[in-house]
């Protein structure tokens, strides 16, 4: 799937992503720091990814995780800081949620900072009852 907004393309061609660009975002990140480029490799291959292009550099990511049937996981969002300010973000999240197979099924995130953003497409702040596990 492709998007056109204002100079920038959003492309679900995984062939597109630059793995290396994209650990350089993620190295910049507060979840995802020190995550290996064979690990991010690794997540690109088993995830549903947006890549946001301006003149064919990677700007912006995204993966999504789900069983294309009751549930999506959506992380590791990113915009490059020089691209701030122009609405990726918000047509990256709409581009997410309008994807067909994505349609009408529960959507998941955990964010620190972007509440603001994901509000505006029907997400909400719940009281935290997530789990996790350390990998052993």
């Amino acid at each position: 799937m492709k998007w056109e907004f204002e100079g920038y393309t959003i492309n679900t061609d995984k062939s597109l992503v630059s793995v290396d660009r994209v650990k350089e975002f993620l190295s910049d990140s507060y979840w995802a720091s020190d995550r290996s480029k064979e690990l991010i490799e690794k997540t690109i291959l088993n995830s549903f990814c947006y890549g946001v292009y301006h003149a064919e550099e990677l700007v912006g990511f995204a993966r999504v995780v789900s069983d294309y049937s009751t549930m999506v996981w959506i992380c590791d969002v990113y915009i490059d800081k020089n691209h701030w300010g122009k609405g990726l973000g918000k047509k990256l999240i709409a581009c997410i949620i309008e994807t067909p197979e994505f349609k009408n099924i529960w959507g998941y995130l955990v964010t620190r900072d972007a509440h603001g953003l994901y509000e505006q497409f029907g997400f909400e702040k719940v009281e935290s009852k997530f789990m996790t596990r350390k990998p052993q």
